[in-house]
């Protein structure tokens, strides 16, 4: 079948007189849809039909370009979907690749960190040997100094001895001589007291029978007036200890019964106290559980402290308590009524808390040779008893604190005990840790940790508020170390003192000058020199710390 294309190519190929301008004239033109009435029938069915093949050749070429455009479309967003799906893969490669150099790098740090705490433990195991050897070297060389002592002190005595021999003989003499002077003096002065005897009697039957019923009055007045003072003794001082002790321990089994009976009441479901008590309780847990030793993270926590906790329970209504039983190292001062001594019932209840909470903290945190967080706890703790809006007229709550210290830390009041009996264990706090007993590794950490974080409270002042405990709490307590005799000297004794000193000996000697260069010499020298066998051990720490105060100059010589 022949297309527009061939048909005009056979009509312009043929005979010249078809081709002639007058035939040409007689025609429509060959594009023209106007039918020539003169033409023939086919042709003019052979130009239509070629004219709609020509039309359908174009409709179909028009499809094929749509189909085309299409298909190309398609394969457009197939290959823009193929391009997101390998960027997606790429980026999955990616972020798995920095997972893996995360977790390399996290197995490097992990394995730098365990060589670095191998490092320090050796270190720590070779500070530990070396100081060994030196108070091995050191108490030899006191066992040489105390030799040579005994040896000077044997030839002295010799040396007295034989003056004494010498001189003998002529105190004899003179002691002979003595006693006939005193015979002779006692003679006459027993014939003067003779005779003054007799004139008293003479005179005091005339003044009987003169007033005889002023003489019982007399002799009453006489026998009062003249009765002698007798100074207190040391066992009286023991007992004035032992009575203040066992006021605390008094207070603090009146502090447990009101803390247990007031969360078991307001943790009953109702109970309008019931949220704000368990959340307060809770925040100062994790508060005093994220302190470190950066200065600023303490001032933020003590803030938190107030705002979250304190404030909440002092701001909190509520019931309240007569605070008077609960206060024992300060005078009271006079109320009207039974009204002006109360103290909310929930702040009470919180401070017994936060106390319970900074003395285990003391604890765990003497396991650390950084003893620098206990002095952020400490100045927490000193601040927030310090706060006025907290004290009942004036007083801080420090006996709540002082009385724990009493039942855990009784050798930090000067009270004495022995480790032969349980009572004599309990009287030097060794009591149960987590309700287990403790190893002798777990006691002396915590009095370290006590140790220290009493000096933490005590050992500070404050520019515009007098601090809660006295700063001469500090030096009673290592006074009153310093003076126990050997006998009654264990290892707890030389933890605590070890905590006392170790991170404080630079402000003791800033507050109290050559008077604390003395104590600390008593503490670290003369104490450690005559502790007994049972505490070598426990005494080897506190007896190295001059060694490493040389090194600041500071000489305890």
């Amino acid at each position: 079948m022949n297309t527009t294309a061939s048909f005009g190519s056979s009509f312009m190929e043929g005979s010249p007189s078809r081709q002639s301008p007058t035939r040409r004239s007689l025609h429509t033109p060959r594009g023209s849809i106007v039918r020539d009435p003169y033409d023939s029938p086919s042709r003019q069915i052979a130009i239509e039909f070629n004219l709609r093949l020509s039309l359908n050749d174009r409709d179909f070429n028009e499809r094929l370009d749509q189909a085309a455009e299409e298909r190309a479309k398609l394969h457009q967003e197939q290959l823009a979907r193929a391009a997101e799906e390998h960027r997606k893969v790429l980026r999955g490669a990616e972020l798995e690749v920095q997972r893996i150099e995360l977790e390399e790098e996290q197995r490097r740090l992990r394995r730098e960190e365990e060589q670095q705490q191998e490092i320090e433990r050796l270190q720590r195991e070779k500070a530990q040997q070396q100081a060994d050897a030196h108070r091995r070297a050191l108490e030899a060389r006191q066992r040489e100094e105390e030799a040579a002592r005994r040896a000077a002190e044997h030839q002295r005595q010799l040396q007295e001895t034989e003056a004494r021999l010498k001189t003998q003989k002529e105190q004899e003499a003179a002691a002979e001589r003595q006693k006939k002077e005193k015979e002779e003096a006692d003679r006459k002065a027993k014939e003067a007291a003779d005779t003054a005897e007799r004139a008293r009697a003479q005179q005091a039957a005339q003044a009987q029978a003169a007033q005889p019923a002023r003489q019982p009055v007399t002799a009453t007045l006489f026998s009062t007036t003249s009765a002698p003072k007798v100074a207190p003794s040391n066992a009286q001082a023991s007992t004035s200890i032992d009575q203040v002790h066992a006021k605390y321990l008094q207070l603090h089994a009146r502090m447990k019964e009101f803390r247990v009976s007031f969360a078991n009441e307001h943790k009953q479901k109702g109970n309008p106290l019931k949220g704000p008590v368990g959340d307060t309780r809770r925040n100062i847990r994790l508060r005093l559980g994220q302190i470190n030793t950066d200065r600023k993270d303490s001032v933020a926590a003590i803030k938190k402290l107030r705002e979250d906790s304190f404030n909440v329970a002092l701001n909190t209504p509520g019931p309240t308590i007569d605070i008077r039983p609960y206060l024992i190292s300060q005078d009271i001062p006079p109320v009207g009524s039974d009204a002006e001594a109360q103290y909310p019932a929930f702040l009470l209840y919180l401070w017994i808390c936060f106390e319970k909470f900074v003395l285990k903290q003391f604890e765990k945190e003497a396991a650390s040779t950084d003893g620098r967080t206990i002095q952020e706890i400490g100045l927490i703790a000193a601040s927030l008893l310090a706060d006025p809006r907290y004290m009942w007229n004036g007083i801080p709550l420090t006996d709540v604190v002082l009385a724990k210290l009493h039942r855990i830390c009784p050798i930090l009041f000067g009270i004495r005990g022995t480790m032969s009996t349980a009572e004599g264990q309990i009287r030097l706090g060794w009591l149960p840790i987590d309700k287990n007993q403790p190893s002798e590794e777990q006691y002396g950490q915590r009095m370290r940790g006590l140790g220290a974080g009493y000096a933490a409270l005590s050992l500070r002042s404050f520019n515009a508020k007098a601090p809660a405990i006295p700063m001469s709490e500090y030096w009673r307590a290592i006074v009153s170390i310093c003076n126990t005799p050997s006998e009654d000297l264990w290892p707890g004794h030389f933890a605590i003192l070890y905590g006392m000193i170790r991170d404080y000996y630079k402000k003791f000697l800033t507050f109290y000058g050559a008077q604390a260069r003395g104590v600390l010499r008593r503490a670290t020298i003369d104490l450690p020199a005559r502790a007994p066998p049972r505490c070598k051990d426990a005494a080897g720490p506190v007896s190295v710390l001059p060694l490493g105060w040389r090194k600041e100059n500071i000489m305890l010589d």
